[in-house]
């Protein structure tokens, strides 16, 4: 590959696309950081949207995905390197690095569910919007309906305990494919292009395989595009642009007529354009290469997966607090967004080396018993 810290740009990358998907639910809960109407409108349209725009940064998860998945089976070059594949190993591994830190955070948000009676709502000069509100609340849940959200595979269609997990399940699904992609992308990208259409069509497979697929293709020709917009400043700028206009452009949908479809299909060829860009960029990898944005990349699983916990449980306590000492609506909101992403963070921190660790650890394991 061409560089040795791909790996830590590219973490970076999926720990923004998280901070922004964060970011967008505490905006769901609490609204914009401003009350003046124009303000609002502002920073509720493409490009000051960016940095809370949770959809695109959905769409960047799943491109990412595939990209990252698949770059280790081109190091020799476009053909993909599948002597050592070993698809019992690589399942084995996608499962124990995504699932038991799921049923860990689960079993605890089961325990918050049960107990989480006292979170004062009502009394905050910054109240949440009822979709907080109801996350919980409205929506009883029996232990069968919990043990079905720890099924990760097939989630309930209303996902209550983790609602963010819907993107998780897709994901899994969508990695178990992978080595079909790698067979098919050694034929060509038609034939990459054609299975996706197929399954995606006839079988009901998540049409997200189309922006997974995309990661693939990108990591196929990485090489390639590095070398050619490399020394191409004028074109590698244009299309930092094109990605960035793609991949916001979901604000300018809200409200019109066009298919949810569309609008991931679209942000979702942002986020490879904005991809091959940073594939392209050493500046931008030395940026994204910084050890705070490559810390919350390396923790980005966790905090992606214990954020609502927070949102739910901490922050009304945070923000009743705060209210004691300034009744300001707009320091209210700073305050409880930067104190809500501290403990998040710090959270995920712990999450990471006592969940995620050793859960690679033990498939590590378990795939030596295999072997």
């Amino acid at each position: 590959m061409a560089n040795n810290n791909h790996v830590a740009y590219l973490d970076s990358i999926r720990g923004l696309a998280a901070m922004a998907v964060i970011t967008e639910h505490y905006i769901i809960a609490y609204g914009l950081p401003c009350r003046d109407a124009l303000c609002q409108r502002v920073l509720d349209m493409p490009p000051f949207n960016f940095w809370w725009d949770g959809g695109a940064a959905v769409s960047m998860f799943f491109v990412l995905s595939g990209m990252v998945l698949s770059l280790k089976y081109f190091r020799l070059g476009c053909h993909p390197d599948l002597q050592h594949f070993n698809l019992v190993n690589y399942t084995l591994n996608r499962l124990f690095r995504l699932w038991p830190p799921y049923l860990v955070v689960l079993g605890l948000s089961a325990a918050l569910y049960l107990a989480a009676t006292d979170v004062p709502f009502t009394d905050n000069a910054l109240p949440p919007s009822s979709w907080l509100t109801d996350t919980w609340r409205a929506n009883p849940l029996s232990a069968t309906d919990m043990l079905r959200e720890a099924v990760l595979l097939k989630l309930p269609e209303n996902v209550v305990l983790l609602p963010q997990a819907w993107t998780l399940t897709i994901e899994l699904a969508l990695s178990l494919l992978l080595p079909v992609g790698l067979l098919l992308v050694e034929r060509g990208a038609v034939w990459l292009v054609f299975f996706a259409c197929l399954v995606v069509s006839l079988l009901g497979v998540s049409a997200f395989l189309l922006h997974f697929l995309l990661g693939l293709l990108i990591a196929r020709n990485y090489r390639a595009i590095a070398g050619y917009f490399k020394t191409r400043v004028l074109r590698r700028r244009l299309l930092l642009l094109i990605g960035f206009a793609l991949y916001t452009s979901g604000g300018l949908n809200q409200n019109s007529q066009m298919p949810e479809s569309i609008v991931w299909a679209i942000s979702g060829l942002g986020a490879g354009a904005l991809l091959m860009f940073a594939v392209a960029s050493t500046r931008l990898q030395a940026l994204l290469s910084l050890p705070l944005l490559r810390q919350i990349g390396r923790v980005s699983y966790s905090a992606y997966l214990i954020h609502m916990l927070v949102l739910l449980c901490v922050t009304p306590r945070i923000l009743h607090g705060m209210q004691a000492v300034t009744g300001n609506r707009s320091l209210l909101w700073l305050g409880g967004y930067g104190l809500s992403v501290a403990v998040v963070l710090l959270l995920s921190w712990a999450c990471y080396y006592l969940l995620e660790v050793p859960s690679i650890a033990l498939g590590r394991r378990t795939i030596g018993m295999f072997s």
